[in-house]
Order: structure tokens, then sequence, then C-alpha cells
């Protein structure tokens, strides 16, 4: 009932996926980057065969920009070092050696992260965002890639889910609409349940492990509202998401959380996957959360009984009351 969001939110104040087995038991060391559409590389976790961490400094660190690759600090590399061969894994493309080039200090929101350029071929984006999009992930050493499905909303999966999570979102609605101490939402819980839920987004796939066989699916899903007299053409919204768990002959496991906003969605986050990792043969899932003021980079463990957080980056932010950008999902 909302802890995955509970547990990641102090930690920083989900297209196609991937599905990467390590060498042998998946102990092998590795480090993860994000792959921006401008080319440019940001290391973000590294795995040292027993746990997480976060070796390369993160925005707005107070370090100097190393001149060339050689003069950035050992310790910055992580688990795999500093000659490591790194692969590109777009999104929408076939997996290719990735070339570093040289240290580079970039612009992200309201502030500058220290990246790599790459020799990754840079796409389109509009230069007035205030973060670039990412393509996809990279990663140290080698790695089998498999593509899961991202579901479409107008399939009878997601009717089906919609039916799955309907019970967790009402409630779940109701909890966001008492936070507020000095304000009513205009309709009561059973005036909400008349207007539809909507999916947005569905990401799948099944796993099987020594845990057992099961499918996990994240969402993201909407109610909209009339606008109000005063609302400027812009209603509210009870923005949904979170992590379904499906097993056969079990009741599925919903972890979601919810926020009653306006249709600007100024305070909403949305997930774009990355890829899932075995390790030990236990999936994990690294993606990025991001809104209009910031974004993260975040590992979770997948379980049938659960997913719980294991790292969580900041990829950059601007303060509240700060102007915001236009771009959301995928940004």
């Amino acid at each position: 009932m909302g802890t995955f969001f509970s547990r990641i939110a102090p930690a920083l104040a989900l297209a196609a996926t991937v599905a990467i087995p390590l060498d042998g038991q998946g102990r092998g060391a590795f480090d993860l980057g994000v792959l921006r559409r401008d080319g440019i590389l940001v290391p973000f976790a590294s795995y040292n065969g027993r746990s997480w961490s976060a070796d390369w400094p993160g925005p707005g660190a107070a370090v100097e920009l190393p001149i060339t690759l050689a003069d950035v600090p050992t310790r910055w590399w992580g688990s795999a070092g500093p000659t490591a061969r790194w692969t590109a894994w777009p999104i929408d493309g076939a997996a290719r050696p990735l070339q570093l080039k040289k240290p580079e200090q970039t612009p992200v929101f309201c502030g500058t992260a220290l990246g790599i350029r790459t020799d990754y071929p840079a796409g389109e984006f509009d230069p007035r965002e205030p973060t670039v999009p990412k393509d996809g992930i990279a990663i140290t050493g080698d790695a089998k890639v498999e593509p899961i499905t991202r579901v479409s909303n107008l399939t009878k999966d997601a009717a089906q889910m919609v039916e799955t999570i309907a019970d967790d979102f009402n409630r779940e609605e109701r909890l966001a609409a008492e936070r507020f101490q000095s304000w009513s939402h205009p309709y009561d819980d059973e005036q909400r349940k008349g207007f539809p839920i909507e999916l947005e987004a569905f990401y799948r796939t099944r796993d099987s492990t020594p845990s057992g066989t099961w499918s996990t699916s994240y969402v993201e899903a909407v109610r909209r509202f009339p606008a109000g007299p005063f609302d400027h053409g812009c209603g509210l919204i009870t923005f949904v998401r979170g992590w379904v768990l499906e097993r056969e002959g079990s009741k599925p496991m919903i972890d979601v959380g919810a926020r009653v906003t306006f249709c600007d969605r100024a305070d909403v986050s949305f997930m774009l996957p990355f890829g899932k990792l075995l390790i030990d043969r236990e999936p994990y899932w690294a993606y990025q959360v991001s809104s209009w003021r910031d974004e993260i980079y975040g590992v979770s463990r997948v379980r049938p009984d659960g997913v719980r957080p294991v790292l969580a980056v900041s990829g950059g932010g601007c303060p509240k009351g700060a102007p915001r950008g236009r771009g959301r999902r995928g940004d």
C-alpha cells in the first residue's frame, strides 16, 4: 500500500526493457550508466558481487572536471574499474560497443552533472528542456539483452489490470485526499468512484526463479475530474503508480501510491524502465523516475512477495518554485 514510494522518497529529498543475466552465478562486478540522447554517459550504479554502491560523483558534487579519462580517479569507476569495456543497449535499437572519449560537465535541470562524452551518435532533442531524454542504458562487461513487452493500453490485459488495481486505486486516492489539512476534495469518495480509471503506462515481465514463477507489472493510471470555476481549465486528477505482482492461484500483490493534483501534473513523477538484471537468479530492475523538476536513477530487487529499492541516486533537479520544463516521461 504505497510502501515502494514511501521508501524511495526519503532517499531522494520504469518502451522496452532488458534482461541481463550476469556470467557465472551472477556475482561478477559491473557498472551501470544512463545513456543520454546527446551521447553523454552518466554512470550511476556499481555492483561488486555482494552489494550496490554509487561511486560516480553526483550532480553538484564539489569535484574538479578531469581533463582526460586518464585523469578520472580510479575510485569513481566503481567495481569494474577504469579499463572495463562498455556496451550500449538502446531501448529502440541493437546493442553496440560504446567507446568513452572524455569527461564532460553538462547542464541538468538547475545545475550540472559530470558525464562522459562517448561515440554514441547523438539524436534530436529540444535543448530548451531542462534535461536530455534517455535512449537506454550502458553496462560494463558481457551481457545478453532480451526485450520485454510494454503492454498497449488498448489490450484486454490493460482492461483487466484496471479492474485488478481499482480497489487499491480508490483506497490510495481517499488517503491522498485526506492528507490535505486546509482543503477538501470537491467530490466525495463515492462520487470519485463514478469517474473512470485510465491506464497510461503498463510494463510487464514474467520471472521464474527459485522463489517461484510470477509476472511483475509496473503501472501508471489516472482519474480525471472536470475543471472547476477557478481551475483555469485545468481540473483535478488522481495519479496512481506502482507495482503489481501476480502469481497463478494467488491474490495479486499490489503496491501503489496516489497523489491528488491538477492536470499540469506539477507534483507527479513517471518511470522509464532501463533494464532487468539477474543476480544469483534474482531479478533487479534499473529505471529512471522523472518529473518536471528532477530525476533519479534507481535499482530495485523484484520478488513475488514485493519490490525493495536497493539504490536511488539523484540525476539532478531544481528547487521548488523554479520554472518548470515541458518534458516529462522519458526525460
